[in-house]
């Protein structure tokens, strides 16, 4: 009975668990809205860089 009782409540054995990457589950709106960020920085990093092009010609 007590052997049950073990096998019950018994936590999963960590290597059949599935591994991860270790970063944080974020809804997909939220995965987007990060991407659009990165992207509009870049984009301003490209236009600051074009300008300083246009600036020395």
């Amino acid at each position: 009975m007590i052997a049950r009782l073990r096998e019950r409540i018994a936590v999963e054995d960590p290597d059949e668990r599935i591994e991860g990457s270790g970063n944080p589950i974020t809804s997909p709106q939220r995965r987007r809205a990060a991407d659009a960020e990165r992207m509009l920085e870049e984009s301003a990093e490209l236009t600051e860089t074009q300008r300083k092009f246009d600036r020395d010609r």
